[in-house]
């Protein structure tokens, strides 16, 4: 009589009769494992075609030369889920080799020997037509799970409720993990991640997922994890997992969350389309409020509230814009980082958003909130070099502009400047905040053209790198040999550009002030808009001194 579990397992194997001179050499623990089919193996490189929850047999044909491959395939076999190995002897090995039987006991993997007798089409018919009529049973009770889990999700109850339910169904813990390995829970599951400590094991699962099966560690005991894709349209690469912790799961439940995966797919697909469209009117609030769009308080508060952001009125303001050191993310990537991270910033007052391509944060600041604290979580929950240009602190939601307006000016005097601290605020700018303040007039237009315009111009002509090499060397506190390292170039190169320089313009090399009203020009020239510089280009300074 088979067993009354929900599955034709290894030990329902030895009640059919062309198995009656069988015997079980090893993993006999094993043997409540579940087979949902049977594969013949003739050739060494089966392991590449193995399916969970095969039961594999085999004549010996591939191992008769040598037997200690056997050693080899069997871990192999139960990484791939595979039920159990059955192996004929006599014929083309005599036995197999101790080695291999103390592994399969090891791992808990059923080794049958089968008599030279044994027709492979008989047991292949046998054990099909058995766990057929265990598959009959199998899409009853099966049809009632989803019937069970659809109306769970009809009513609204979200996925951790749905896979609270889930769990007690399939009696061991289940685990959503999406596209950027954002994870839900069942209550299991979540002790079990904690025990784990990380998310690291994701990348693994994910390897595997063709498989539909793979293995973690979890104190020292090898769980296998079941793993059903979930297709959204939108996203091809969540996960629905099944973790083999309390009991081993049975065809029934793999049958189960493969089928419920469908169901999730279809849920987290609503889920997505309102995150969207959320997250599109937080996105159009966040600029509207940042650049002063949005008419009167009492009309901000309303959005704000609208959004789930609301406003505490003991709270300031800052806004902050990431500079990046390196090379900057395009705009797709800058969008999915807001994405993954938006949540996490909100429960610390941050909000982020992409305005004018740079990726934005409003800090909401309460009294006893240490501001450094907030600025430290960006830069931890960030990964990327890049620079933070805070502006002023505001302490009413209509200045969030001015804040707003001070930062871009940081930003675009760092980028210049070449201004690298973590952090950088409008008093760290030091004379390149008088330089910024400088109002475009004729006056400056006339101070770039007469030490820029000649420089720029000579280049032109006579296709040198004098101004290049004028800014990396002020870069460089006037070391020609640093300069020199940077343009890949001698440093006698570097001192003859320089002093062509000072010719040109009848400046005096070993003159501080000369120096110094050059480098301001250039400093000067890079902060100007760029329809002056164009307009610059036009000139024809008269040059004196």
């Amino acid at each position: 009589m088979m067993n009354n579990n929900l599955g034709f397992t290894c030990s329902d194997v030895l009640l059919i009769p062309h198995f009656n001179e069988a015997v079980v050499l090893a993993g006999s623990k094993g043997m409540h494992r579940t087979i949902s089919r049977v594969n013949v193996m003739e050739v060494p490189d089966v392991v590449d075609w193995v399916r969970p929850g095969e039961f594999l047999i085999t004549s010996g044909f591939p191992f008769q030369d040598h037997p200690e491959i056997i050693t080899d395939l069997i871990p192999q076999l139960v990484d791939k889920g595979v039920a159990a190995f059955g192996i004929k002897t006599k014929r083309y090995i005599d036995k197999i080799p101790d080695r291999a039987l103390e592994l399969a006991d090891k791992l808990d993997f059923p080794i049958f020997e089968l008599p030279p007798s044994t027709s492979f089409s008989d047991v292949v018919r046998e054990i099909m037509e058995r766990v057929l009529v265990q598959e009959a049973r199998n899409l009853s009770v099966l049809q009632s799970r989803v019937q069970k889990m659809s109306q769970k999700l009809l009513q609204s109850e979200g996925l951790d409720e749905f896979l609270r339910s889930l769990e007690e169904m399939v009696e061991n813990p289940v685990m959503i993990v999406d596209d950027v390995n954002q994870v839900i829970l069942s209550p299991e599951a979540k002790q079990l991640i904690n025990v784990v400590g990380d998310h690291s094991f994701l990348y693994k699962l994910r390897e595997d997922s063709k498989t539909g099966v793979s293995f973690i560690n979890i104190h020292d005991r090898r769980i296998r994890v079941y793993i059903a894709n979930i297709n959204t349209k939108q996203h091809h690469h969540c996960l629905l997992l099944l973790f083999e912790y309390n009991k081993e799961y049975a065809v029934v439940d793999q049958l189960t969350i493969d089928r419920i995966s469908i169901l999730v797919g279809l849920e987290m697909m609503n889920i997505n389309a309102r995150k969207e469209v959320e997250s599109k009117y937080i996105d159009q609030f966040l600029q509207d409020w940042l650049t002063g769009k949005i008419g009167n308080d009492t009309d901000l508060k309303m959005r704000a509230d609208a959004c789930g952001y609301p406003l505490d009125d003991n709270s300031s303001f800052v806004v902050s814009v990431a500079r990046w050191l390196g090379k900057k993310p395009d705009s797709d990537s800058l969008q999915q980082l807001i994405k993954q991270n938006r949540s996490q910033f909100l429960l610390h007052g941050i909000h982020v958003t992409l305005l004018e391509g740079e990726l934005t944060f409003l800090l909401s600041k309460s009294t006893e909130t240490d501001p450094e604290m907030l600025l430290d979580s960006i830069h931890r929950q960030l990964e990327g070099q890049f620079q933070l240009c805070i502006g002023k602190n505001v302490m009413y939601v209509n200045q969030v502009y001015d804040s707003y307006l001070q930062a871009k000016k940081i930003h675009h005097i760092s980028t210049i400047c070449n201004l690298e601290a973590a952090n950088m605020r409008f008093n760290q700018l030091g004379v390149f905040q008088l330089l910024f303040l400088l109002p475009e007039c004729e006056e400056l237009i006339e101070f770039r053209a007469r030490f820029i315009t000649p420089i720029i111009q000579y280049d032109q002509k006579h296709n040198t790198m004098l101004f290049e090499t004028l800014k990396v060397y002020f870069k460089n506190n006037k070391s020609t040999k640093k300069a020199s390292k940077e343009l890949f170039t001698h440093y006698n190169t570097i001192g003859y550009r320089i002093e062509r320089v000072c010719e040109i313009l009848q400046l005096k090399l070993e003159d501080g002030d000369d120096m110094l009203l050059l480098q301001l020009a250039v400093k000067v020239y890079e902060m100007s808009p760029q329809n002056s510089r164009t307009f610059e280009h036009k000139l024809t300074p008269t040059v004196s001194h």
